[in-house]
């Protein structure tokens, strides 16, 4: 199909530059500059829609409906006008409405529900549990890792795993941690915490280079759920026994990990409850909520796409083995990743 073809060559062209803008805005604290024009487009979306019932092309659709499905919906002005107040409880139904109306009208279907298909995560998949109280220990500060560190503890992994490409380290003293890839394959651009000096900000780095390593082994269109579970994969070796550098392991790595699934858990069913609110977990909706709908269940379906790993790769897996397996994952969650 010429039309898929020209469309994945324009965009190819495009987000480069545009996911290098991003890194640097989202670093700097700056609004980020909008998507590309040819990914927001109607008939971008309508020529992937035309070229999804075709069996040879559907594997493409897919990974490209992944991009431009949330552009589509969070750039629809309603959607957009609601987003843009402060966030409250009362905001966020409000926001899942408008986000439901544009996607039933578009896809037929509601937004979570169809982010959820599209990422291989429709159904919920554990018990709600209640989360744990803080850990002790797990945000005590100490001596700052360095540059230096940062990228030795990226070679060792890039060694281990072999893994070949660009990945760039940024600093930021105000942006949360996010991994930007700029061309799959080959360049990706990790921004992390100026100070990093806690068990937890170093898990957290190691959670972002988990991002930046299955982007340097995976075409574009990466389910978000396998790349929440080669994130957790690599922030696993946080658990000792590691051959990391002896900072970067800590023993607390197991119960925060625990912790953290127990509260995505809580969030996903929360979410998928919108626009109603049977439960609040707190006096305003936690970020995610409000700006990256969906993502709850992938870190939930994750941890066990990721405990999978650990258990047929170990923390050495032989060389290409890491890329052989998540090439065989996301094979198995492509193929439920239709609507």
């Amino acid at each position: 199909m010429a039309e898929l073809d020209l469309l994945e060559q324009e965009l190819a062209a495009e987000l480069p530059g545009h996911m290098r803008a991003f890194a640097r805005a989202h670093a700097e604290g700056r609004v980020p500059p909008p998507a590309p024009l040819i990914a927001r487009l109607s008939s971008s979306l309508d020529t992937v829609l035309a070229a999804l019932p075709h069996e040879r092309l559907a594997d493409r659709a897919v990974a490209l409906l992944r991009l431009l499905v949330p552009l589509a919906i969070e750039s629809d002005p309603a959607v957009a006008a609601v987003r843009a107040q402060p966030a409250t409880w009362d905001g966020l139904s409000a926001l899942s409405a408008a986000r439901n109306s544009v996607s039933r009208d578009r896809f037929g279907m509601d937004a979570i529900a169809l982010i959820h298909r599209l990422h291989g995560t429709p159904d919920p998949v554990v018990e709600i549990d209640v989360p744990g109280p803080l850990i002790a220990g797990w945000m005590d500060r100490g001596p700052a890792i360095d540059a230096v560190a940062i990228d030795d503890v990226w070679h060792a992994i890039a060694t281990r795993f072999g893994l070949t490409g660009s990945v760039r380290i940024d600093r930021s003293a105000t942006a949360s941690p996010r991994t930007f890839v700029i061309e799959p394959l080959r360049e990706v651009i990790v921004v992390v915490p100026q100070v990093i000096d806690s068990p937890m900000t170093r898990y957290t780095v190691l959670h972002e280079l988990g991002h930046a390593a299955i982007a340097l082994v995976q075409p574009p269109g990466i389910p978000r759920v396998l790349d929440e579970a080669a994130a957790s994969y690599i922030a696993r070796l946080a658990e000792p026994p590691s051959w990391l550098p002896p900072r970067w392991v800590n023993e607390l790595a197991v119960e925060a990990r625990l912790r953290r699934f127990a509260l995505a858990a809580m969030l996903d069913d929360v979410e998928r409850s919108l626009p109603a609110l049977p439960q609040l977990p707190g006096r305003i909706p936690p970020p995610a909520l409000w700006t990256d709908p969906g993502a709850q269940a992938s870190y939930v379906a994750a941890e066990a796409i990721a405990e999978r790993l650990r258990k047929e790769l170990g923390v050495n897996p032989p060389r290409g083995q890491f890329a052989r397996a998540l090439a065989a994952e996301r094979d198995r969650i492509d193929g439920r990743s239709v609507f």
